[in-house]
């Protein structure tokens, strides 16, 4: 989840006694002023390519094997996972300790709900929304006999994640009331997509995962609740939305559970969905998310866990 905190990046320049600090946002809005439109796409993607080059990417990851703050088995499993980062990835801003150890919490997520629900036979899995494979390449390491689909409405991503991760390709899109699978998943995970979609969206995603969990499988995702609202009431975090959709989105959760806005225009979120909305910040919370349900599937059965910021819900089969 991105938050507002994102506009605190800032660029120092030094030459003798005299320095420049602005924000990153500011140096943004001077570098369009100058740099002609048409080559603005082919520098972005120039800086991209440098700062996700496999040679930085690496130096970062080695440092973070050598973090004290790990756990037993995180350096191990860091030192064996794929450490390669496709320069679109978003989620990969130049902080490969930030990437690899968010990667490390969707484990722990994941192991955690498995804990919940004792031993499984995990043959299928299910990354949807994959991106670019910052959760996938952990999972797969954890499940290495496991095959993989990898699931998402960039298809650059899932054919990255095909190539570097040896998944299956589906491509997703926006009417997931549409889509379907070629097989049933012993275990489908889904990171922060809940976390962006309105009540119908969310209705059709979990009608989707009911359809194609396999009889004893599992179903874990993520949701916002108290934490974000929390930090949007105290801390002035907005997640990109508007700072009027604060009091609306805050207040519908804490009266119904659940409270939804769409991002604003212009941040590039719209351009895979027709409507050019229906996507932006949900909170929701467990209560909300066992009513709202799905055939098939068993959401009241796990209790919600909360970590990182987010609330991550197991599900079963029915």
């Amino acid at each position: 989840m991105r938050s507002s905190s994102r506009s605190r990046s800032r660029v120092e320049i030094r030459a003798g006694d005299w320095e420049i600090n602005l924000p990153m946002s500011t140096v943004r809005q001077v570098l369009r002023s100058y740099v002609p439109a048409q080559l603005r796409p082919h520098l972005g993607a120039l800086r991209r390519m440098i700062v996700a080059h496999p040679l930085r990417v690496a130096a970062q990851k080695r440092r973070l094997i050598r973090n004290p703050t790990l756990r037993p088995g995180q350096s191990e499993l860091l030192h064996v996972v794929n450490d390669q980062i496709h320069f679109r990835d978003g989620m990969y801003t130049g902080d490969g300790a930030n990437y690899f150890l968010a990667g490390l919490s969707a484990l722990d997520c994941v192991e955690e709900a498995l804990r919940q629900v004792g031993p499984k036979s995990i043959r299928r899995v299910l990354d949807l929304p994959s991106g670019y494979g910052r959760e996938l390449r952990f999972l797969a390491q954890r499940f290495p006999d496991a095959a993989f689909t990898a699931c998402d409405i960039h298809p650059g991503a899932v054919d990255f994640c095909a190539r570097a991760f040896g998944a299956i390709a589906a491509y997703s899109q926006p009417e997931m009331s549409r889509m379907s699978f070629a097989t049933d998943f012993d275990l489908i995970w889904c990171g922060s997509l809940i976390t962006h979609l309105d009540r119908a969206a969310i209705a059709e995603l979990l009608a989707l995962f009911a359809r194609h969990l396999s009889t004893s499988g599992v179903l874990i995702f993520t949701t916002n609740g108290d934490f974000v609202t929390r930090r949007m009431l105290d801390e002035g975090a907005t997640y990109e939305l508007q700072e009027a959709d604060i009091p609306v989105i805050t207040s519908s959760y804490s009266q119904t559970g659940y409270g939804y806005r769409d991002y604003p225009r212009g941040l590039g979120y719209f351009d895979f969905h027709p409507e050019k909305s229906r996507y932006g910040v949900s909170l929701t919370s467990p209560d909300w998310i066992r009513k709202l349900g799905a055939a098939r599937v068993d959401c009241a059965r796990y209790p919600s866990k909360s970590t990182a910021g987010a609330t991550i819900k197991t599900c079963s089969a029915l």
